[in-house]
């Protein structure tokens, strides 16, 4: 996993994997109802 990703999670102490890999309920308990997860922007390699 990547360091940056933790460092771009809102709610890191929550984080499992990387934000991608966050299922639709973790996102939504850490960030309610939102379209788009806003922890998972990083830019592609």
């Amino acid at each position: 996993m990547c360091q940056d990703e933790k460092k771009q999670c809102q709610k890191p102490e929550n984080l499992k994997d990387t934000p991608r890999e966050c299922s639709p309920e973790q996102i939504r308990e850490c960030h309610g109802n939102v379209e788009e997860h806003p922890c998972d922007r990083s830019v592609e390699n």
